[in-house]
This record gives structure tokens, sequence and C-alpha cells, in this order.
């Protein structure tokens, strides 16, 4: 995802706490349940840090609009919305209204993972299990098997005073004429309250907060590499680029002590990125539910297996 515009930024339905989805956290497939999947969180970024490794630039009285049928960026909104991607929902689009707010991205999400992310204990031990268990062959033998998609956060809307207004209607045909006329009409309605805008469509004041919370972010794949370690390592790859994983539990095979599976871990190129979030998109929805509910089974195998099975 470019992080030149903003479009590669997800519009949630609910604000998070700044200290629960921070820059250079970790999610495990469903990015757009950055809380209720898997994940690792990364400490929160201080004022000398943040300064170090992200740019941060003010915003005040913005308007984020999110939609799951209608691309962004197609000039359906008016020249004051920001148009996002819809983070993952079968609502037609999104709204959120905001007092004042920061919008927040890494400089170098590459380096800032390779410095500041993968040598972290707690991350390296999140992914250690995480593709270990994607590795298994319990994994890897199923008819759906891919490697698994691990989300790293890289940019964020930090917004103040807002407002969630969700599109009920049936139609694409909402997204014209949404305009700052429009939002201004929507400032009135309390929440639970909705505006029928025409062509079927209503629109209902969801949610109101006052106080910061994390709407929307940005998020950009790793590369896992799965590679053949021996007890020395691999020449040429340093930790914590690359790691080694437990012993495969799931499989009868597996010798102890022997040479082991490990990975090498780096961001993939935007552009294959993008590729990526469009077919995670797009994919049949069982064989995503299915391909998640074996990864999800065989962690869960390995994190209660005794330490000495792993190693």
């Amino acid at each position: 995802m470019a992080a030149s515009d903003d479009s590669s930024f997800y519009l949630y339905g609910v604000g998070e706490k700044p200290e629960a989805l921070t820059l250079g956290s970790l999610v495990l497939e469903k990015y757009w349940q950055p809380l209720a999947a898997r994940h690792y969180t990364h400490d929160l970024l201080g004022n000398e840090a943040l300064q170090e490794h992200a740019y941060a630039s003010d915003v005040a009285n913005v308007v984020l609009r999110g939609s799951s049928r209608v691309a962004p960026g197609v000039g359906l909104s008016g020249g004051d919305i920001i148009d996002l991607r819809l983070a993952y929902s079968k609502e037609l689009e999104r709204i959120v209204t905001a007092k004042k707010g920061r919008r927040i991205i890494l400089k170098d999400p590459e380096s800032f993972l390779t410095s500041s992310v993968l040598c972290n204990p707690h991350a390296q031990q999140k992914l250690k299990l995480w593709l270990s268990a994607a590795r298994s062959s319990y994994v890897l033998n199923f008819r759906f098997a891919r490697r698994p998609k691990i989300w790293l956060l890289t940019g964020l809307y930090l917004l103040e005073g807002t407002r969630a207004i969700v599109s009920r209607g049936q139609s694409n045909q909402a997204s014209v004429g949404i305009s700052s006329a429009v939002i201004g009409a929507l400032s009135g309605v309390p929440v639970g309250g909705s505006v029928k805008l025409g062509q079927g469509t209503s629109w209902e004041m969801t949610m109101e907060v006052e106080d910061q919370h994390v709407w929307a972010a940005q998020f950009r794949l790793l590369d896992a590499c799965f590679i053949k370690m021996d007890s020395k390592g691999v020449d040429g790859i340093a930790l914590p680029v690359s790691m080694g994983l437990y012993r495969d539990i799931m499989s009868v095979n597996t010798v102890r002590g022997g040479g082991k599976d490990g990975v090498k871990l780096g961001l993939l190129d935007e552009n294959d990125d993008d590729d990526e979030t469009h077919l995670s998109d797009d994919q049949d929805s069982q064989e995503k539910e299915e391909f998640e509910k074996r990864l999800e089974d065989t962690i869960r195998m390995f994190e209660k297996a005794p330490k000495h099975f792993l190693e």
C-alpha cells in the first residue's frame, strides 16, 4: 500500500485507544479486526522517538469517508472529504468526522521493522509462534494452504471530537452527491438517529467520542520467506532479519536436534503488497475462513505443547 495517498488507510467503525493500536504493531490475517485478531502491540512512541521515526501532521475539521464497494479516489466525494478504504465491512459506506487530529506515518517502515520491531523479544515470540504453525505440515498440506498474512501498522489517524455515520442503503448510487453540505446536515443528528438522503438510502449516527482515538490505520504486509537452517544458522543472514522456528510437532517425520526450519523477514514491495491486499479482500470467504481456522487450531496446539517438544 503506497504511503503517499490516503487511500492506503483503512477506516474503522469504532475508534481504538492510542496505546492499543500503535505504530509498529503486528496483526495476523485480520487487519480489519486488529485487536480481536492475534496481534502484537508495539510500545507507544514518545515524542522524541516519534520525531525520529515518523512524519506527523495536524488536521482540523476532517471528514474521512470509507467505502466497501466504490474504489477510493474515484472523485465521488467533495474536495474536503478524504477517501479511505473501508476496513472489511458489509456496510456500503461510512463517514467519520472529527474536530481535530493527527495523521502519522512511519518515515521508513522497513528500517523501523528491523531496528525497532524484530529486535523486540515479545514481537519475536509472537512471530515465531505464528510462523511455526503456518510452516507445520498440518497447515502446508491443507487444500487452501498459503503463506500467512502478517501486517505491520505503518500509519494512523488519531482523531478527537469524532462522530461516526454509517450508510444503511443498498445502492452504490448513495456515494454520488456526498458533500460538505450533506455532512453539515448530518451534524445535527443525535446518536441513534438517522436521515434519508434519497435513493432509498439512510444515514445513521452510530457513535460520538470526544477523547483521542485511532480511527484509521495503514498497514504493510510482511514478506516471510521460509528457509532451512542448520545448527549454525544461515550464512550471510543475521538476526533479527531471520529467526529459527519451532520443531514441527504436527509431523511424525521431524527429527529432534537436526536441521530446522527458519524464516527470513522483511516487507513486501508496496506494489506487490497492494496486489496481495486486493486478493485478500476478493478471495472466497469459505477459503479464507477455512484457512484461518486451520491456522488458529495449529497455533493453539503449539501453545499447549510442552516446551521440550518444540525444540
